[in-house]
């Protein structure tokens, strides 16, 4: 039977361009901080601005890891591994972490690594019948493990491997539902007695010239892209004890996931019904109504009709709402993150429910004031028409 009460949010990581924390994104919003990189490749800058949300590679000692991990793996799946080192750094200070009831939901970005080119897979081909020439060529033309680091499912294996984390599990991918879609999942794995606990997360693709194609074809709006990746635990309610409070990052225990709606394939005018059906699912499952959110942390949608469909869908929900709650994201300190982009505002309004507190607009700035009720919608719109909306409440122990 499933039952959303008995799980607890706890243990953020949190890896973007304004620091390693959920506290470090705050205060970077309020304070207006300018966290974007020059950025510069042979193509020129990424279009549209000289700067991007860019974040270190994380290197060998950073990760915990042999080097030759880094062989094995591209920047994404680095940074998903120190995402989740980030989060369990609290709990595996306490005790044991990992086993076979613990387990892993992950939302992954697509690849973009380049591929062979054409003329270096025409001398393979013509040097089909030399050993020797073929042998030269692969070293010439192929990076060192380059089938395993075009696996966005090394990622999981890392993570993996290096908690032992052998419990159910799942990867979504590629597009910025994946984060909320772990999210869910995990935390039901958690209600239904699957897991004991889940360690949830995503991570943005890396920048990449290839990147602006990707987004260009699917209608790309001009959104600075960034990278990152953010990571939870869902865990049992009694469990949570334990594990609360003891990340240096800081974070609360004392919230849950208490309603989530989801859609799918939903385009063009059916974009916005769907979104509205998603968000009043996930308030009916809390228990709850428009009134009753206090904070909104929409999607930060890359593509026109996207934003259009999610602008217009918060109007119809909040319509007859007696106050308007505040709508804001991280755009401004982290860029566009990808699958990372919706889970980084889960941990967000974690940090803000933890104090009753929100962001809210203030003309072209932020600012902080208080949190009228206990309750934050977080949004993610997906290229293609996938929805999720879920409702995080503040809860006792």
């Amino acid at each position: 039977m499933t039952n959303l009460d008995a799980v607890r949010l706890t243990a953020p990581g949190l890896y973007t361009a304004a620091g390693v924390d959920p506290a470090s994104l705050w205060e970077a919003l309020v304070a207006g901080k300018d966290t974007g990189r020059p950025y510069e490749v042979a193509s020129g800058p990424w279009p549209g601005t000289d700067t991007v949300f860019l974040v270190d590679d994380p290197d060998a000692a950073t990760l915990g890891v042999h080097r030759r991990v880094l062989r094995t793996s591209e920047k994404q799946a680095r940074m998903a591994l120190y995402g989740a080192r980030l989060s369990l750094a609290g709990p595996a200070g306490r005790g044991p972490v990992g086993g076979e009831r613990w387990g892993l939901y992950l939302g992954l970005p697509t690849v973009d690594e380049e591929l062979l080119r054409f003329t270096a897979l025409d001398g393979l081909r013509a040097a089909a019948g030399s050993p020797d020439r073929v042998a030269a060529l692969y070293a010439r033309e192929v990076p060192p493990f380059s089938g395993l680091s075009h696996l966005n499912s090394t990622a999981a294996a890392h993570i993996s491997a290096a908690f032992g984390l052998t419990g159910a599990m799942a990867a979504y991918s590629p597009f910025s539902d994946a984060g909320l879609e772990a999210l869910i999942d995990g935390v039901l794995s958690v209600a239904e007695g699957e897991n004991e606990a889940a360690v949830v997360g995503a991570v943005s693709p890396k920048v990449h010239p290839l990147l602006f194609p990707q987004y260009e074809e699917l209608g790309w709006n001009g959104a600075t892209p960034g990278e990152g990746a953010a990571f939870l635990l869902a865990a049992r309610a009694e469990d949570v004890p334990v594990l609360q409070d003891v990340s240096e990052h800081g974070g609360t225990a004392a919230v849950r996931l208490a309603g989530y709606g989801r859609a799918f394939g939903a385009e063009g005018a059916d974009r916005t019904a769907a979104i509205a059906e998603a968000v009043h699912t996930a308030l009916e499952m809390a228990r709850t109504d428009a009134d009753g959110i206090g904070w909104v942390l929409p999607d930060a949608v890359w593509t026109a009709a996207g934003e259009q469909a999610q602008r217009a869908a918060l109007d119809q929900v909040f319509a007859g709402a007696a106050e308007r709650p505040a709508v804001i994201g991280t755009e401004p300190a982290t860029g566009v993150l990808g699958p990372a982009h919706p889970l980084a505002h889960v941990l967000l309004a974690l940090h803000g429910l933890a104090g009753g507190r929100r962001l809210a607009a203030d003309g072209g700035a932020v600012r902080e004031e208080a949190l009228p009720v206990p309750r934050a919608l977080v949004l993610a719109c997906g290229a293609r028409g996938q929805v999720c909306a879920v409702v995080l409440e503040g809860a006792g122990r």
